[in-house]
């Protein structure tokens, strides 16, 4: 489970829950939370965590993509680079930087490109 720690339009953070293959997000509507599913991942989703100040939100799974998803809606990017499948990620806390763990015991770093290109390998 991960919130944003940035409001969406109607004043209140985004609130993405994963569940096997599949990722939930709720976002806030008037009085009510509506969900959407967000669904690539063709294994278990380990780990989700949004950028710190954004809606980006990160889900690696272990299928052995690492997904990134804007405002929780549309996948933008997938990253790759662990054959056996990726155990957790986390954000850089200026969200500059995304890094992520194999379950072979990799670590792999991408930083955020140059002119909006998205995340390559640091």
């Amino acid at each position: 489970m991960a919130w944003s720690d940035t409001s969406s339009k109607s004043g209140a953070p985004i609130l993405a829950v994963s569940s096997v293959e599949g990722i939930a997000v709720w976002e806030k509507q008037s009085h009510d939370w509506d969900a959407r599913v967000l669904s690539r991942h063709e294994d278990v989703v380990q780990s989700i965590q949004f950028q710190p100040n954004t809606h980006l939100l990160a889900s690696a799974g272990e299928d052995g993509k690492l997904c990134l998803w804007n405002k929780g809606k549309r996948l933008t990017q997938i990253l790759d680079g662990a054959n056996a499948g990726f155990s957790c990620l986390s954000w850089h806390p200026q969200g500059h930087q995304l890094a992520a763990g194999g379950n072979n015991g990799e670590l792999i770093i991408w930083s955020k490109g140059t002119r909006g290109h998205g995340f390559g390998r640091a």
